[in-house]
């Protein structure tokens, strides 16, 4: 995984129309993905500030397609696929976690004022470490969903400490491709979201087009091995205690995989809010992509 090279990304990479996860409609305004040192980057909207979306585990940039057209209205977008997912797949190495917070420093780092970051899941964490490794480069930040708030479930734990080659040794057998990639797409919708029916055929098929096959799902594995054991070792709530920018911390209220009565863990003050949205899972930004943008707009404008 790059931990290098990311800060003038833009001005290297070759600028190309692309079709974004989002709305077909709004195409005109989304219109570079960039790649460079095998960090893929979608730019979307204008405007004096600029946001950072991080997805979360096993996901990739197209889970903010239901809310990134109304954020590039407002904001001058950069959509990530952290190394290892999506179109960023490929080489990473550990620490990841201080990693990827050296490749987003990189990235935001050249920009012309601090910068917003909204992460889930996963992504939030890696939004929280930012902000505190680098908090002269951001702004405020949007931790959605985020794991370590609570002690890690022992479900977690448990999986982390499976056997890598025997999952490979698993996925080699005799089930086709294409059932993997169902089994995936099934798994995410139910795992992700209150209302599995939102992750229509579009959000699926993006979703599921990075696990087309059995090698993609066991690389997958083998980070979120890693992945899960870097959380573990993080002291998440000191590290909210101690930021220095504004936070807005939320949850959907049915979340199964970092339940929201993690919320009540949190100290509310002038610079940290937090926000439940009901009948909501692990993934607000598709399951009540609006009830998202009502928290997350007015945390951003204030």
């Amino acid at each position: 995984m790059p931990t290098h090279g990311c800060q003038s990304a833009r001005h290297r990479a070759r600028s190309a129309k692309s079709t974004p996860d989002a709305d077909s409609r709004r195409e005109d305004d989304i219109v570079r993905a960039e790649s460079s040192d095998g960090l893929h980057v979608l730019t979307a909207g204008s405007g004096e500030r600029t946001v950072v979306l991080l997805h979360g585990y096993s996901d990739h940039g197209g889970t903010w397609q239901k809310v990134l057209p109304t954020l590039a209205e407002h904001y001058r977008v950069l959509v990530v696929d952290l190394p290892g997912f999506g179109r960023s797949a490929g080489t990473w190495r550990e620490p990841v976690i201080d990693g990827y917070v050296q490749i987003l420093s990189d990235l935001v780092g050249d920009e012309s004022d601090q910068v917003s970051v909204v992460g889930n899941s996963l992504g939030a964490v890696i939004a929280l470490a930012l902000a505190s490794a680098r908090p002269e480069l951001i702004a405020d930040v949007v931790l959605s969903d985020m794991p370590g708030v609570a002690p890690i479930p022992r479900s977690w734990t448990r999986g982390a400490q499976l056997r890598m080659d025997g999952i490979a040794g698993a996925l080699a057998g005799p089930m086709p491709d294409r059932y993997v990639q169902w089994m995936m797409g099934a798994v995410y919708a139910l795992a992700a979201l209150r209302h599995p029916s939102r992750a229509d055929a579009q959000v699926r098929s993006g979703y599921t087009k990075h696990y087309a096959t059995k090698r993609q799902v066991a690389d997958l594995l083998a980070l979120g091995r890693v992945v899960i054991r870097e959380i573990a070792d993080l002291p998440i709530p000191r590290m909210i205690d101690d930021l220095e920018v504004p936070a807005l911390l939320l949850w959907g209220a049915n979340d199964l995989l970092t339940p929201a009565r993690a919320a009540r863990r949190i100290t509310v003050t002038a610079d940290r809010q937090v926000a439940v949205i009901p009948s909501c899972g692990h993934c607000p930004q598709l399951d009540c992509p609006s009830e998202f943008l009502g928290e997350v707009l007015p945390f951003l404008r204030r």
